[in-house]
């Protein structure tokens, strides 16, 4: 795993839009997309409908997250009418909560990154050594931990207080010396229904890159792919993996270059190999449909 050595706002997508800026990009902040126009001989998508605007579209990419696409869905005229879309109201999403806590000493971290369950059963999280992660914390005399909870819907209406009380008890679980340290600063950041939650059965409802509108496209880590990147990796190949489509619909442009995976190790192999063949021998016994 390789992680960013900085908020990845200010590492990445500030530049990256700075970037693209540069180059004649228009970000257009603050309009809501709440509907689409509809070319009936085409059938392609000709307008984005906002709030109190209306831009004129040769084709779109949908870069967004499950609870989005749902509430368009439930409020355009042009998409409830498409199976595709319909189905994605079955999926669900999570919420995160990200906290950033200063403490009054330094604390030796057994490891930089750390993957946890939750001690109620609720949650799963993560937190990060800050001071090994990122140069801006290095040389802190201090230490600054990242904690992330996926799922984390029993924290979205807490107090900041309360949420930093909770992450100190969880932290001073995994590592004994956080019992000692007392918090001086905290950042909070609440993301409710952020996340994509993967559940048995929810792949029938995902969809796919192309759409039944020629010139509407989807990205996603929800969207299904050959790729097999996961996460925020998804994220971005199903991005250009839309912007080559784009280029394909209209004829004109470079296509980006996307980087495959590298190959499963042989006993990654071996495993899918396995679940492969057990599928479809399981899918020749009767009422096989009704078992995950």
């Amino acid at each position: 795993m390789v992680l960013c050595r900085g908020s990845v706002k200010e590492r990445i997508f500030n530049p990256w839009m700075e970037l693209m800026s540069s180059q004649g990009c228009q970000f257009v902040d603050n309009k809501k997309v709440i509907d689409f126009s509809v070319d009936e001989e085409t059938g392609c998508i000709s307008d984005v409908v906002c709030d109190n605007e209306t831009y004129r579209a040769d084709a779109i990419i949908l870069a967004v997250g499950i609870s989005t696409v749902q509430e368009l869905t439930k409020n355009s005229a042009a998409l409830n009418t498409r199976e595709e879309f319909l189905k994605v109201l079955n999926l669900a999403a999570s919420d995160l909560v990200s906290t950033k806590l200063w403490l009054d000493k330094k604390i030796k971290i057994p490891f930089a990154r750390n993957v946890c369950s939750s001690f109620d059963d609720s949650s799963g999280w993560t937190f990060f050594n800050l001071n090994k992660l990122f140069d801006e914390h290095r040389n802190s005399p201090v230490t600054i931990v990242q904690a992330n909870f996926y799922h984390g819907n029993e924290l979205v209406p807490l107090k900041d207080e309360y949420i930093a009380t909770k992450v100190m008890s969880y932290l001073s679980k995994c590592v004994k010396d956080f019992e000692a340290a007392r918090v001086t600063n905290v950042e909070i950041a609440k993301f409710p229904k952020s996340l994509t939650h993967f559940f048995p059965g929810s792949y029938k409802y995902m969809m796919r890159g192309s759409t039944s509108f020629p010139n509407l496209f989807m990205a996603g880590d929800w969207i299904i792919s050959r790729h097999g990147s996961w996460s925020q990796e998804k994220s971005y190949v199903t991005g250009l993996e839309g912007a080559n489509r784009v280029v394909d619909f209209l004829g004109e442009g470079n296509y980006a270059k996307i980087i495959p995976l590298e190959e499963d190790e042989p006993h990654i192999q071996a495993l899918r190999n396995l679940n492969r063949n057990f599928k479809e021998l399981s899918s020749q016994f009767p009422l096989s449909n009704y078992f995950l």
